[in-house]
């Protein structure tokens, strides 16, 4: 490339050079300088030539290289799995051989806890035979004794078995007694309980009752006193009512007495004392009606008095001294009623 360069630069020149030569010349030169210029691509291509033959032959060492470094790692792969292999297999060997030991060990406690433990059960085995000894001879002493009763011991120990359960059986039932007794004197205590609660509502009860009675009684009283008051208003009121009706009747026979004298008589008067002044309380009202009936008389008496007197003066003045005594006499008639009424 260099070379292209430099020659590129001498071309340039002959250029500058070549303007004022011939045309002639010039296309010689043209072509000469297209030769040198073959000449140095030819040289470019031989150079390029020799280094690709360098690369391709680098390039097929390496890819051998690499090829010999692949099968070198899958070797050395291999090694290392089978390696691993061999470790994990020496390790799970290992791991089950730790495991067998333990176990045999755990075995091994266990056989000597079992023997520990028989041993100790023998001891105590013997121990207890020891001890039992002296119950076999005070068995044989006591079946020598009672010998005529039982043939054998055994007879003697199931007569044991026998007074063992009945004892108890004896035993259960006191226990069961007690329990009976002990449920029965809670409900003799609850029912006390209850009686006594009972009897303590009852006596509350009768106080209240009582303290009711007192109230009632009182009320009683009360009322009766209200009942002897309006008792005794009520005769009162009776006795003033005959004393009006006796005045009444008083005051109806003076007027009657005039009329009888003066020739003139009510329709009335043989029935106006028919009745007696005191009776039944319906008998008073009667009374009481026809008092009022008779008050109704006496003022119509007055009236027609009255109107009699009026007419007489306006009639015949020179008998003012008659009508004087009429007038004299219905002045007294009324000033006695007024009198009556008022007492």
């Amino acid at each position: 490339m260099s070379s292209l360069r430099s020659k590129s630069r001498e071309n340039s020149l002959h250029t500058l050079t070549l303007d004022h030569v011939s045309p002639a010349t010039r296309l010689l030169e043209k072509r000469r300088q297209m030769f040198e210029v073959q000449e140095a691509l030819d040289v470019q291509k031989e150079e390029f030539a020799r280094r690709e033959d360098a690369f391709r032959r680098r390039e097929e060492t390496l890819r051998k290289k690499d090829l010999e470094l692949q099968e070198s790692l899958i070797k050395f792969n291999k090694f290392l799995q089978e390696n691993e292999s061999k470790r994990n297999r020496a390790l799970k060997r290992a791991s089950d051989e730790q495991k067998n030991r333990e176990q045999k060990e755990a075995e091994i406690a266990r056989l000597k806890q079992e023997y520990r433990l028989k041993q100790e059960e023998d001891q105590a085995v013997k121990k207890g035979l020891e001890m039992h000894v002296k119950y076999r001879d005070y068995l044989t002493n006591v079946f020598e004794g009672v010998e005529e009763e039982y043939n054998e011991i055994q007879d003697l120990l199931n007569r044991f078995e026998t007074l063992k359960h009945a004892n108890s059986d004896l035993a259960k039932a006191h226990r069961d007694n007690e329990q009976k007794n002990e449920s029965q004197r809670q409900l003799f205590g609850n029912f006390k309980k209850e009686c006594q609660n009972e009897i303590l509502n009852r006596t509350n009860d009768i106080a209240k009752k009582q303290k009711l009675y007192e109230q009632k009684t009182g009320d009683v009283l009360r009322l009766q006193n209200i009942v002897d008051s309006s008792v005794e208003s009520s005769s009162k009121e009776l006795l003033e009512l005959g004393q009006v009706i006796r005045t009444v009747r008083n005051l109806h026979d003076r007027i009657e007495t005039r009329l009888q004298n003066t020739g003139r008589s009510s329709k009335n008067s043989n029935d106006s004392h028919a009745q007696s002044s005191t009776g039944s309380p319906e008998q008073l009202d009667l009374e009481s009606q026809r008092a009022v009936e008779t008050l109704d008389e006496i003022t119509a008496y007055m009236i027609d008095y009255e109107e009699i007197v009026q007419e007489w003066s306006s009639a015949d003045r020179k008998s003012k001294r008659h009508s004087s005594t009429l007038a004299g006499e219905s002045t007294a008639l009324m000033s006695e009623t007024t009198e009556s009424l008022e007492g």
